[in-house]
């Protein structure tokens, strides 16, 4: 079931009024807004159409009847290679699992990463230096953990350095020009040279957002531009992430768009082929975003990518994405440089989903197979955006 605006209603509303008091065929109004058109190139398709749409439960493979054990807090992912590719799942209880998800239906091998962690993932994210180094940051509580792996996530096993934050509000970590970038409820940030992890690590403010804010997710382009969002005051915040590790606030700020309202996770993905409405020409960069009534805001971007000086636009080019699968999403995830990354969508046509959603608990049937005297959730479906 798709979203769509209130247009029928007040088009036959006009013609009545018309019939009535004899309407001239000029007029002042303009009336109210189109529908957004559905199912164009970058809009999101669920990958897997049986039990409510499971990718993988927070740490089990889905079953027949799949619901998790823990809610799902955070997502990453981790691109090898071709033939390596990971999606890392955190959860509520403190499990951070990486998934091997390249050229599978359903992944079904997974690693832990998180061993002896009992208190709720608020992000987590992977660096991989070359084939060889492969590190997993995650964050719980006031720690931020570093699993240093070889040549797969968390081939380590245990958690093996961690460091102390100022306070326990972060809410999602993300890569950009070389830093690990950490942003916190309250609108601040941190930053540590990606594969490094210092003994003490202090915040900043994010700049020119509002005081009022209440930042509600994050994530990074391949053109270092991070996006975080903020649900109090129903906006998306851009900023370049500069050499040094720290932000500048650029033209790229989004209020006032009615399906940006309370938003929260937050991904980007760089696809090749165009879509039918403000990027006629591939490749084109989309930003997807959940909102407060569980759907899915669906943005071609803009982007003048220039530095410290670039500027973003957005342009919402398809009606938001809603389905029964989503519950209280709080986490997103992506291969966010699908052009690039041989095997994940580079071709052109995808086989493999590189969109992820978690869920925030679980809900009742029926859904896609689940009947309704059964329950699902706390786990991840995945998307292929249409056409890409």
């Amino acid at each position: 079931m798709k979203r769509r605006r209130r247009v029928l209603g007040d088009a036959l509303t006009a013609v009545a009024l018309c019939a009535i008091f004899a309407c001239s065929g000029n007029t002042n109004t303009t009336g109210p807004a189109p529908p957004l058109p559905t199912g164009q190139n970058g809009s999101l398709n669920l990958y897997a159409t049986t039990n409510a749409g499971c990718y993988v439960s927070d740490n089990i493979v889905c079953t027949g009847n799949p619901s998790g054990t823990a809610a799902v807090t955070a997502l990453g992912t981790d691109y090898v290679s071709s033939t390596a590719s990971y999606i890392l799942v955190g959860d509520k209880a403190g499990n951070v699992t990486a998934w091997t998800t390249n050229g599978v239906n359903q992944p079904a091998t997974s690693t832990p990463c998180s061993s002896g962690v009992t208190t709720p993932i608020t992000g987590v994210t992977a660096y991989v230096n070359g084939t060889t180094n492969n590190d997993v940051y995650f964050v719980s509580g006031t720690t931020l953990y570093l699993n240093s792996g070889t040549s797969a996530p968390c081939s380590a096993g245990t958690t093996t350095t961690r460091s102390t934050l100022p306070n326990g509000s972060v809410v999602g970590l993300s890569l950009a020009n070389g830093y690990l970038y950490g942003v916190s409820a309250q609108g601040k940030y941190f930053s540590v040279a990606a594969g490094t992890l210092p003994s003490s690590i202090s915040y900043s403010s994010l700049p020119n957002i509002p005081s009022t804010a209440s930042i509600g997710g994050v994530t990074a382009d391949r053109n270092n531009i991070v996006f975080v969002t903020d649900h109090a005051n129903n906006a998306i915040y851009a900023f370049y992430a500069n050499s040094n590790g720290t932000l500048t606030a650029i033209n790229g700020n989004l209020t006032s768009n009615a399906d940006i309202s309370s938003p929260r996770a937050i991904t980007t993905v760089y696809a090749l082929n165009p879509t039918s409405n403000y990027c006629t020409a591939g490749p084109c960069e989309f930003l997807y975003v959940t909102n407060y009534s569980n759907a899915i805001a669906q943005f071609v971007l803009s982007v003048n990518a220039n530095g410290a000086s670039s500027s973003v636009g957005y342009n919402e080019f398809n009606a938001p994405y809603y389905q029964c699968e989503i519950i209280n999403p709080i986490a997103m995830a992506s291969f966010s440089d699908a052009g690039a990354e041989s095997g994940i969508g580079n071709t052109g046509t995808a086989t493999v989903p590189y969109v992820f959603l978690g869920q925030d608990g679980t809900t009742s049937g029926p859904c896609f197979t689940v009947g309704s005297t059964s329950t699902f959730g706390n786990g991840v479906t995945a998307y292929i955006p249409y056409g890409e």
